[in-house]
C-alpha cells in the first residue's frame, strides 16, 4: 500500500519524505490536504501544505524516524539563495541591542577605533548623524559609543595592545667640507637659479619651451632641503640634467646676471659623482617597508671597497669628498655603542641573504643568539603549559561518554614502536642544532625576501624564527620616524587643535602601526 502512493510536488521539507497521497487515476495526488504516513498508512491533515501535523504525528508514533529527521536537517548544508523562517527567539533577538561585554560589539567598536586613527578623522565623527545612520544602516544592533568612549577607552586600548619598540640607526650624511669655497659659490648659483624659476611662471613656461627644443626631459627643478642633504645631491643632479635649457632661458633675459660657469659645472659634476651612489643606498635604507637594518653592515663594506674606492679618473675634489665620507662613516659606526654594533652583527647573521659572510667574529654572535634563543624559548613554552594547565581544568569539567576499545592493528603497534625511539631534545639543545644548520645552508639570492624565507622555514627554526622576528622590524634609518611627524601634522589640524599630547602620541602611532 506504501508503494503505492505519490510524493508531494516540489516538497522542499524533509519530512515529505515519510508521507505521500493517494493517487487517481492520472498518478496524481487525489486529496493534496490530506497525506498518508508510509510507516503506518495513517491519514494525516496537511492544509495547505503545512508540515506541523506531520512532525507531530512522527514525533508521536515514530520516534526513532524523528530523532533521524531532526539530527539530517540540524546537519543539512545551508544553500546561499535558501532564506530560513527565523525562530521567534531570533527574531527578538535581531531587535536587541549587542551587550558591551559581546564579542560581536567589541569587533564593531574596534572596526570604528580603526577607521577613525588610519584616517586621521576627528572624534566627533562618531556623534554626527550621517555616520550614526551609516553605522546603523550596516548593523542595527550595534550601539555606537559616543566620542568619549573613544578618546579615554578605545584609542587608549588599541594604543596599549599594539605598541612595541622600535631602535632607529641613522646613516651619516656628513659631506666632507673640502674645497668649502668652490662648493659653496657652486650650491649658491643653484639655490639661486631656482629662486628665479620657482618665482616666475614666465620662466618656468620659457624654460618648458627650451626643455622641448633641446630634447631635454620635460622635468622640473629641485630644491634641496637642509635637513636632507639626499636633497642636495637630487638638485645638483637635475642642474646638470637642465644646464643648456636653464643657461638659455637666463641668456634671453637682460635682468639676469646669474648663469652656470664651466667652474660650476665642473665643481658640480666632481660632486654629484661622488654623491650619487651613496645617495641611492640611503634611499633603499631608508625604507620601512623590508628589512633594512640587516644591510647596514653589507653596504659599508661595499660603500668602502667598491662604491666610494679610488679612481684613476676622479677629479681631485671627488677624491676629496670619497675619502672624507668614508672616514667620517668609519668614525660614526666606532663610536656607536655596543649594544648598537650589536645589534647590526644579529640582523645580518639572521638575514638569509648575508648569514656570518660580513662579520670577523660570528661565533661571538652565534653565542649571544644562543642566548637570547633560549630565553624566548623558556618564556614560549612556559605560556604554553600555562595555557594546557588552563584547558585541562576546564576539560576536566566536562563529562565525556567513554569510548569502545577498538581492536589493536599492526599499524598502530608499529606507531608506538616507533614513538619509542623518538629523543626529546631540551631547548638549549634545540637552539644549539637549529643555528649549526641554519649556518651550514647557503645563503638566498639577495633580490628575495627574507621575511618570505622565515615564514617558510618556521617550522624548521622555530626557536631562531622568534629572535629573527624580534630583530628583523628594525629599521636602519631615521627615516621611519621622521614621516611620523608628518602623520602627525594630518592628525594636527586646524580642526583638531584641543587635543592632548598623549592623545596625539596615540592616534599617530595608531595610524602607523594599525
Amino acid at each position: 500500500m506504501a508503494d503505492d502512493l505519490v510524493s508531494k510536488r516540489n516538497a522542499k521539507a524533509p519530512v515529505w519524505q515519510y508521507f505521500g497521497f493517494k493517487p487517481n487515476a492520472k498518478r496524481e495526488p487525489e486529496n493534496v490536504n490530506e497525506a498518508i504516513c508510509k510507516l503506518c498508512l495513517t491519514k494525516v491533515a496537511a492544509s495547505g501544505g503545512n508540515t506541523t501535523n506531520l512532525y507531530t504525528h512522527l514525533q508521536a508514533h515514530h520516534k526513532n524516524e524523528a530523532a533521524k529527521l531532526g539530527n539530517a536537517v540540524k546537519n543539512r548544508p545551508q544553500k546561499p539563495d535558501e532564506q530560513v523562517q527565523p525562530s521567534i527567539s531570533d527574531a527578538f533577538k535581531r531587535c536587541t541591542k549587542y551587550k558591551r561585554d559581546s564579542v560581536r560589539w567589541n569587533k564593531c567598536t574596534d572596526a570604528v577605533t580603526k577607521y577613525l586613527c588610519k584616517e586621521m578623522v576627528s572624534f566627533n565623527t562618531v556623534e554626527k548623524q550621517s555616520f550614526k545612520d551609516l553605522v546603523t544602516t550596516l548593523d542595527s544592533q550595534y550601539e555606537l559609543p559616543g566620542r568619549t568612549y573613544f578618546s579615554k577607552t578605545a584609542v587608549p586600548r588599541a594604543y596599549n595592545r599594539i605598541r612595541g619598540h622600535n631602535l632607529n640607526l641613522a646613516v651619516s650624511n656628513t659631506i666632507e667640507k673640502t674645497e668649502k669655497a668652490r662648493t659653496d659659490r657652486a650650491l649658491s648659483v643653484c639655490r639661486t637659479i631656482n629662486g628665479m624659476f620657482s618665482h616666475s611662471w614666465k620662466r618656468r613656461r620659457e624654460l618648458q619651451k627650451a626643455q622641448v627644443h633641446l630634447g631635454l626631459p620635460e622635468h622640473s627643478l629641485v630644491t634641496d632641503c637642509a635637513t636632507r642633504w639626499g636633497s642636495k645631491q637630487k638638485m645638483i643632479d637635475r642642474m646638470l640634467e637642465q644646464r643648456t635649457a636653464i643657461n638659455r632661458v637666463l641668456a634671453e633675459d637682460r635682468k639676469v646676471n646669474v648663469s652656470i660657469t664651466w667652474q660650476d659645472e665642473d665643481v658640480l659634476q666632481s660632486l654629484n659623482k661622488a654623491l650619487k651612489p651613496v645617495s641611492e643606498f640611503t634611499d633603499i635604507l631608508s625604507g620601512e617597508n623590508y628589512v633594512t637594518a640587516s644591510s647596514l653592515l653589507p653596504v659599508l663594506r661595499l660603500i668602502k671597497e667598491d662604491t666610494l674606492a679610488p679612481s684613476d679618473d676622479d677629479s681631485q675634489l671627488t677624491a676629496n669628498l670619497k675619502a672624507g665620507i668614508v672616514s667620517i662613516l668609519d668614525e660614526k659606526y666606532k663610536a656607536l655603542p655596543e649594544a648598537s654594533q650589536q645589534l647590526m652583527r644579529k640582523t645580518t647573521f639572521l638575514d638569509p641573504r648575508y648569514k656570518g659572510d660580513y662579520d670577523s667574529n660570528v661565533e661571538e654572535i652565534k653565542k649571544m643568539i644562543e642566548e637570547e634563543a633560549v630565553i624566548l624559548g623558556r618564556k614560549a613554552q612556559s605560556v604554553h603549559s600555562m595555557r594546557e594547565e588552563g584547558e585541562q581544568n576546564e576539560e576536566a569539567d566536562i563529562v565525556v561518554d567513554p569510548q569502545p576499545k577498538r581492536k589493536k592493528t599492526l599499524a598502530s603497534l608499529l606507531k608506538r614502536k616507533s614513538d619509542t625511539v623518538t629523543v626529546n631534545l631540551t631547548i638549549p639543545e634545540m637552539v644549539v642544532s637549529e643555528i649549526s644548520t641554519y649556518a651550514q645552508e647557503s645563503p638566498i639570492h639577495a633580490e628575495q625576501d627574507p621575511l618570505a624565507w622565515w615564514k617558510e622555514n618556521q617550522s624548521r627554526f622555530p626557536l631562531l624564527a622568534k629572535v629573527a622576528k624580534k630583530y628583523l622590524c628594525v629599521c636602519a634609518t631615521s627615516c621611519a620616524s621622521e614621516r611620523v611627524f608628518s602623520t602627525m601634522g594630518n592628525i594636527v589640524s586646524p580642526t583638531r587643535s584641543h587635543l592632548k599630547p598623549e592623545m596625539v602620541n596615540m592616534l599617530g602611532f595608531l595610524a602607523k602601526n594599525m
